[in-house]
Parts: C-alpha cells; sequence; structure tokens
C-alpha cells in the first residue's frame, strides 16, 4: 500500500483517540477504586436504614422496612449495572434476638458482630449501626478489579462508542477539504506544459501551511526560466560566435586551394591557422562554461596553491614568450588549500589568458594568506586595462571591452564570464584593483 499522507494523519488522531479513550477509563476506574477504598458503601447503607428504623417499634413493620430497603436497593444496584453481588442484612432486636437475616448465606441465625470478610471468595465492608430499639448489620461486597473495570467500560463505553463514528466522519472530511488545494496543485503541476513558458502558477492554496510550498515552487520555476533563458542565449550566442570564424577559415580554404601565388598562398594558410586556432580556444571555453554551470558536486581535494601555480605559469609560458609577454610569480614556496583543482585551474587560466591575449608586457601572479588563515591569489598586467564604468558589465557572456575598439585582438568575450562562474563554484570573493606600475588592471581572488 503506497503511503498516504490523509491516512497518516487520519491514523494519528485515531491513535490520539485511543490514548485520550484509555485515560478517561483510567481516570474512571482509579476514581471508582478510590470512591470504594475511603468510603464505605456498608457504612452509608447501614445509617441510612437505621434512620428508617427510629421511629418502629414493632417487628412486623421493622422487618418491612428493611425487606423495602433491601429491594429498593437492589433495583438500583440493578439498573446501575452492580452485578458483583447481593447487600446482606441483619436485623436484631435490643436484646439481641434475630428478627431478620436478609442475603445469601444469611439464612440462619449468626452471632451478633460477624465479621465475614471473605463471601463467596469476595471481599466485604461489614458496618453495625443503631437505630431506636433496633440493631442493624449491612455486609455490602466489593468488586473485584475485573469487575469494576466492567462497570467503568459500561458507563463511558457507550459515549465512546458514540463519539467514535462522529469523529471519524469529521476526520475524514477534514482531511478530504484540507487536502483539496494540495490535490489541485499537483494537477496544476502534472500539467505544466515546459514548452511553452514556465510562468508562474497562480493558486488559492488557502492555507498558510501551503503557501510557502507554492512560493518556493514558483521561485523554482523562475530560476528555471533564468536558467533556460542563460542557455538559450548561450546557444545564440555561441552559433553567432562559431559562424564568423568559420566562414573566415572556409574563405581562407578556398584561396589556399585556389591561389596560384605563393604569398598569397603562404598569407592564407597563416590566416587558416590564426582561424583554427581562435575556434578551438573558442570551442574550449565553451566546454570550460558548460562544465562549470553543472550543478554537479564538487570534487574537492588537498592540493598547493604555489605548485598549481607554477605549472600553470610553466604551461602558459609558450604563449607569453610569443607575444613578448613576461611572467612572474611571488608568493610562499608552498600554500595548502583544500578545494576543486579545475575550478581553479579554469580561473586562473582565464586571468593569466585575458592578461597576456589583450596588449599586457608584464604580467604577475601572486598568492599569500590572510591573516584570518585564508589563502588569496591575484593577476595583475600593465596592460591598457578596463574602464571603471565597464567594471560591472565585463563579467557577462560574450561582453567584449575597448580592446576589439582599439584594434587590439579580438577575443570571444567569454575570458571573465568564466572567471565569474568558477568564482561561484569556488565560493570566493572578487576584488578588482589598480595593475602594475599605475597601469592595467588587478584581480584578487579570496578563497
Amino acid at each position: 500500500m503506497k503511503r498516504s499522507l490523509g491516512r497518516r494523519l487520519v491514523g494519528a488522531l485515531l491513535f490520539a483517540f485511543g490514548l485520550i479513550t484509555l485515560l478517561i477509563i483510567t481516570l474512571n476506574y482509579w476514581d471508582a477504586r478510590n470512591q470504594f477504598t475511603k468510603h464505605s458503601n456498608a457504612q452509608q447503607i447501614g445509617n441510612l436504614l437505621a434512620r428508617s428504623l427510629e421511629g418502629v417499634s414493632d417487628e412486623p413493620n421493622a422487618r418491612a422496612v428493611v425487606k423495602g430497603f433491601a429491594a429498593e436497593l437492589q433495583r438500583e444496584r440493578d439498573e446501575s449495572h452492580f452485578d458483583w453481588g447481593e447487600v446482606g442484612f441483619e436485623l436484631r432486636h435490643a436484646d439481641q434476638r434475630l428478627v431478620l437475616a436478609l442475603g445469601p448465606q444469611l439464612d440462619r441465625p449468626q452471632p451478633f458482630g460477624w465479621n465475614l470478610l471473605q463471601w463467596k471468595g469476595r471481599p466485604h465492608d461489614v458496618f453495625r449501626a443503631q437505630g431506636g430499639p433496633w440493631s442493624v448489620q449491612v455486609l455490602h461486597p466489593r468488586p473485584s478489579d475485573a469487575e469494576l473495570l466492567t462497570w467503568v467500560l459500561s458507563e463511558v463505553g457507550f459515549y465512546l462508542l458514540i463519539a467514535l463514528p462522529v469523529l471519524l466522519l469529521t476526520l475524514w472530511l477534514a482531511v478530504r477539504t484540507g487536502l483539496a488545494p494540495l490535490r489541485h496543485f499537483v494537477a496544476r503541476m502534472s500539467a505544466l506544459d515546459t514548452r511553452h513558458g514556465l510562468a508562474p502558477l497562480e493558486l488559492d492554496l488557502r492555507y498558510a501551511e501551503l503557501r510557502p510550498l507554492g512560493a518556493a515552487f514558483n521561485a523554482l520555476l523562475g530560476r528555471l526560466r533564468d536558467q533556460l533563458a542563460r542557455e538559450r542565449a548561450l546557444v545564440h550566442d555561441a552559433a553567432h560566435e562559431l559562424r564568423t570564424p568559420l566562414a573566415a577559415l572556409g574563405a581562407q580554404a578556398h584561396v589556399l586551394l585556389n591561389s596560384v601565388d605563393p604569398g598569397g598562398r603562404e598569407e592564407a594558410a597563416q590566416a587558416l591557422q590564426q582561424g583554427l586556432a581562435r575556434t578551438a580556444h573558442l570551442s574550449q571555453q565553451l566546454l570550460d562554461l558548460a562544465h562549470l554551470d553543472q550543478d554537479r558536486p564538487h570534487d574537492t581535494e588537498r592540493l598547493d596553491l604555489a605548485e598549481l601555480s607554477a605549472g600553470l605559469l610553466h604551461q602558459i609560458h609558450p604563449q607569453a614568450r610569443a607575444r613578448g609577454v613576461q611572467m612572474a610569480l611571488q608568493g610562499p614556496e608552498t600554500l595548502p588549500w583544500h578545494g576543486e583543482r579545475l575550478a581553479l585551474h579554469t580561473l586562473l587560466q582565464n586571468l593569466l589568458d585575458n592578461a597576456i591575449r589583450y596588449g599586457a608586457r608584464e604580467v604577475e601572479l601572486q598568492i599569500g594568506q590572510a591573516p584570518d588563515g585564508r589563502p588569496w591569489l591575484s593577476v595583475a598586467d600593465d596592460g591598457p586595462g578596463i574602464p571603471t564604468e565597464h567594471h560591472q558589465r565585463m563579467f557577462e557572456r560574450f561582453w567584449r571591452g575597448v580592446q576589439s575598439q582599439a584594434g587590439q585582438e579580438r577575443g570571444t568575450g567569454l575570458g571573465l564570464a568564466i572567471v565569474a562562474q568558477a568564482l561561484q563554484r569556488l565560493g570566493g570573493r572578487l576584488e578588482i584593483g589598480p595593475g602594475l606600475r599605475g597601469r592595467g588592471i588587478g584581480f584578487r581572488v579570496a578563497l
């Protein structure tokens, strides 16, 4: 059977009803037991009978009073379901002469002052009272635990049985009407067509407990809309960015295949190689961006920032030397850190690649440790820099700054976007500052 919230609620409430029923029965049982223990019914009956006999002088009337009293008492006990034995009575004259004995085992004269503590295996209370010329002794049976419990159940069980179907009906109606907005919510979600937009669900969830669910789902739809918009924009921009170099590659390949001029062929071959390198670079950046966009768990490890930085500079050195850019690394010989190697490597590689590509003659990579023990790293250059008014936009995907307008190498517009995505994945903080010797720009990353 499938787990059901409605059945769970009804089951919990029925369990509570069962506990309340048990508590009521237990309290009534102990109350009745205490009443029988603290207040002797034999004493109450004996005093009442003695008062009834005070004005009676002859034996026939005295016997009639006792018999009538006994019959009325038995009738009341029958109506109250007191079925744990009859009450015994003994009536004697002032001279100790037995006048009347009623009840089991009282059909023969007994010595006055009896104390039958066990009567047919049942404990009893014995009480003697004086009423006028008459002496009355009452033998009242005590109920056993099982009989007392049965009597309590007969008194309260009927009302509990009446309350049970009323409670079940009320619970069923409450659960059914209470979960109706949730069923409507599920139906709306099931009917949601993600191909035609992810508009917020306009739902009247009615209850305060369900409103956060609707708000959370609408917030999720909002994040999905933003994610889909970014993916569509990325696909559109990537297709546009790839179309241009592919068209150029096609043109250079046509010249290379059809030109009869050796100089033209050599120039076309160089342009073809440059186009292929730029296209490969763009493709790699798109792959890096897609990898960083994934919401997969982080593969963290312990690593040495100094070793990683030195290895990255060694890897990028041929590109820097070909462009006449000097590279420098400053920091301790070792700096341990625990984090995601690929995201940090991608972040540093794109910061260094941006500095090398866009007019810098010197690039400096620094690593260090803050007073609170957190490591940091920075990349600074002496290039043309980026104007302050563009600092907010330079992390947008496919945004290009002034370099492309000043005759510098045309970039892909993805380098700093990748940096921002890697920084978000690392949970770091980025500060933008001055470059080297008052020129260029510097990026400081606190991990």
